[in-house]
């Protein structure tokens, strides 16, 4: 019998451990009028990203129109909700809570999107947070830190915890784009899972928390020409 057995495991094939894909979604918070930008550099190389938006203010002078929110979503963007003031909701009183998460949400259904994800201001979470966003219909909410690449280099698929979803530092004016790729190539080589991606302005250093239109073109291409998997939030989450 031993025999026998020796040349079953000589044919079995060998078990070999494969890492997880990693998964890219490009976020943008708030609503900013500058980050309509995005929708040709997108729609030209087959690109989609998750809008993360602020209802309150939508229309006005800075912030994106509900025009221009239909034509993104018309390029298979996604529209989803930030609260309706852009307020930290972290130890919020009930019903400013509610008010903020829910009726943000609201408007967003209103208007024909389904509003599945959600971005804490500020990445402001606690416990009542997190507990009013599963109940006003959301099913993932997403802070704004947690992947420090030392020892943790994605957010895993599914989440580690779907109401407090981890990214890499927020994308600000000083960041170079070989630092924004690393977050990529780190993920890779670390195992893979999800990396959200936060950007809040494109423009030319207009703000503290921006990034060039030219830098964010040249993110698009590296990621379309290296075979990068690029998918909204909610398509990550489904």
């Amino acid at each position: 019998m031993r025999w026998l057995m020796a040349l079953i495991l000589t044919f079995q094939a060998p078990v070999t451990a494969t890492a997880a894909p990693t998964v890219v979604t490009l976020q943008f918070d708030d609503g900013n009028a500058d980050t309509y930008a995005a929708l040709a550099i997108m729609r030209d190389r087959g690109a989609r990203a998750t809008f993360y938006v602020n209802t309150g203010p939508l229309g006005d002078a800075t912030h994106l129109s509900w025009a221009q929110l239909a034509e993104l979503a018309a390029a298979g963007n996604e529209i989803t909700g930030h609260t309706v003031d852009h307020v930290n909701v972290k130890k919020l009183k009930t019903d400013a809570l509610r008010h903020q998460i829910c009726d943000d949400r609201a408007a967003l259904v209103a208007r024909g999107y389904p509003a599945v994800s959600f971005a804490y201001p500020f990445g402001g979470i606690d416990a009542a947070a997190k507990q009013m966003v599963a109940s006003c219909g959301y099913t993932t909410g997403r802070s704004v830190s947690g992947v420090n690449g030392r020892s943790v280099f994605a957010e895993t698929v599914p989440p580690l915890d779907a109401y407090a979803t981890r990214t890499p530092p927020n994308v600000k004016s000083s960041t170079t784009l070989a630092e924004i790729q690393g977050y990529v190539t780190a993920a890779e080589q670390n195992g893979g899972g999800w990396v959200q991606l936060v950007i809040h302005h494109l423009c030319d250093h207009c703000d503290p928390y921006s990034m060039t239109v030219a830098d964010f073109t040249a993110l698009v291409d590296w990621l379309a020409a290296r075979g990068s998997v690029v998918r909204t939030t909610a398509e990550v989450m489904s």
